[in-house]
């Protein structure tokens, strides 16, 4: 989908598009340095990383919801949904190129980030209404993390790859969930993966 097609169907504001058009080109720079994200994805970035971020919005409805980002790598996709509003996103990465790359970014761009450089597991005592994650870990790992951060009514949001299927079979040998899957707006057969409610077995 190009940035155009996009923008419409995101109703993005002229704020939002020239945040996005300056983390991109931030993006393109330290990816000399720093391998923050694959460099074949650099050039349809607005497709490949912020059309495949902004999609969870639609399944985050209250923009004061409480979120956390496992292995947030460059800061997606929670950083993408910062910049159109989301006001209470908590960022983790373990390495710290990552992170500073996040914070640099925030603080030219006036905009507010919670982050934390640690390993997930590491983290504990903190809650969320939404668990979001893209391109972090196979789904029993992740939902093996994301026992330390669910309380009662917690959605589950991974962006996931075309092996999904076979991640949720395996999963649910550890795992009882019920999920909903979508496919991606974006390209490359990807799909958003959407768990409320699940118990280790």
């Amino acid at each position: 989908m190009d940035k155009a097609q996009i923008i419409k169907n995101y109703n993005l504001q002229k704020r939002e598009i020239i945040l996005i058009d300056n983390y991109i080109q931030k993006l393109k720079e330290s990816n000399m340095k720093h391998n923050l994200v694959g460099p074949s994805t650099i050039d349809i970035a607005w497709d490949r990383h912020i059309n495949d971020s902004l999609q969870l919005a639609e399944f985050i409805l209250k923009k004061n919801s409480s979120i956390i980002d496992l292995g947030t790598g460059a800061g997606l996709p929670g950083l993408i949904l910062s910049m159109i509003g989301y006001t209470n996103i908590v960022l983790i990465d373990s390495k710290i190129k990552k992170i500073n790359f996040i914070k640099e970014f925030a603080i030219q761009q006036k905009i507010h980030i919670k982050t934390i450089c640690s390993r997930v597991e590491k983290i504990k005592n903190q809650k969320f209404d939404f668990i979001i994650c893209r391109a972090f870990a196979p789904l029993s790992k992740i939902l093996d993390y994301s026992l330390f951060f669910t309380k009662k009514n917690t959605s589950l949001l991974f962006l996931k790859g075309r092996n999904v299927k076979k991640e949720i079979e395996d999963a649910k040998k550890n795992f009882r969930f019920c999920y909903d899957l979508f496919p991606s707006k974006s390209e490359g057969n990807g799909f958003v993966l959407k768990i409320n409610k699940f118990t280790k077995l």
